[in-house]
């Protein structure tokens, strides 16, 4: 990859992870999703399953991929995971990962975390007296990541939002921190990454953080702010903010344009695709927007009409009278 003048050896030239091609190549690779996903949830991952779907888009005025003419999935990955506790136990748990360009439909974002909560486990039940083992299916704690190019919250601009379990008992205002089958199995942490907010996180916020400091470096990979001018599809990354932990990932970013002859066509087909996207949801909004319009309109004509017909029947018209001149029924006349 081309770099310029005298800082070859300040900055790495990679394609744009933000791209679904170039993300999917990337956690497709076995250590680099560990060390992505690890970093993302800070926790120790033994052992990593990845499961990568796609899902098409289940809906009316379905955007078409430009060079299939198939309907246009839209990104989406699962993982199971063997993560180890503080106490040195362990624990399977599923990752749910979503990244998303532009602001979409967040019953989408529902319909995913609903299929996922009906993953179970097998575990083996040893009862304490007679010892007979018995084989019990059990949910898998499951943790939500989107990685978003937008913002969903102006109030704090974090560049990371964590949505934590809280069981709290309200009479007595204690916290439960033991693990609870019933609670825990039916709720889950959450992880919301706002990449625009980058830009506004301070070194100072970071620094005294081993996790922090894990978390920046990894998340400065997807950095929009340092696309080329003339070519949006590569991200110029300076060295110095890459720490060593990173040096998997970099390499298979690196190795993402060597693997991949296509790479290029993938990701202008991607913004096209993502160009057919706005202008539906622009169209939408329009429409949705005249019809709000219209509905306004209907209801002040309504609210004329009732009031009308009200005052007609105080003064004593008759029913069948009043609804040849409003239109309305005689059930709504009665209740009037």
């Amino acid at each position: 990859m081309e770099a310029t003048g005298n800082q070859d050896n300040d900055y790495i030239i990679i394609p744009n992870p933000i791209y679904d091609v170039v993300f999917r190549y990337l956690m497709a690779d076995y250590e680099s999703a560990v060390i992505v996903l690890s970093t993302l949830i800070n926790e120790k991952i033994l052992q990593l399953h990845l499961e990568p779907l796609t899902h098409p888009i289940k809906k009316a005025g379905t955007v078409k991929d430009p060079r299939t003419d198939d309907d246009v999935s839209l990104f989406h990955l699962d993982f199971t995971a063997t993560i180890q506790l503080e106490d040195g136990t362990e624990e399977l748990i599923m990752i749910e990962l979503q990244k998303a360009a532009e602001p979409t439909d967040i019953f989408r974002f529902k319909r995913y975390i609903s299929k996922n909560f009906q993953h179970k486990r097998l575990e083996e039940i040893t009862h304490h007296k007679s010892q007979a083992i018995t084989v019990v299916e059990r949910p898998i704690r499951l943790i939500p990541i989107f990685i978003l190019n937008f913002r969903i919250e102006n109030e704090i601009n974090d560049l990371l939002i964590k949505v934590n379990r809280s069981k709290l008992g309200v009479f007595k205002n204690e916290i439960l921190h033991k693990h609870n089958d019933f609670i825990d199995n039916l709720s889950y942490d959450m992880l919301v990454v706002q990449l625009p907010n980058l830009r506004n996180i301070q070194e100072d916020e970071y620094q005294q953080d081993e996790y922090k400091q894990k978390l920046y470096a990894l998340l400065k990979l997807f950095d929009q702010k340092e696309r080329f001018k003339n070519n949006e599809h590569r991200l110029r990354v300076m060295r110095k903010l890459l720490p060593g932990f990173l040096e998997r990932v970099v390499a298979r970013l690196q190795a993402a344009d060597k693997d991949n002859p296509d790479l290029e066509e993938s990701m202008l087909a991607e913004d096209e695709i993502l160009k057919l996207l706005l202008a539906r949801d622009n169209e939408i909004a329009l429409v949705r927007g005249q019809l709000d319009q219209v509905k306004e309109e209907l209801d002040k004509k309504n609210e004329i009409i009732f009031a009308f017909a009200y005052k007609l029947k105080s003064s004593g018209t008759p029913a069948e009278e009043i609804a040849a001149l409003t239109g309305l029924t005689f059930a709504q006349i009665k209740a009037l």
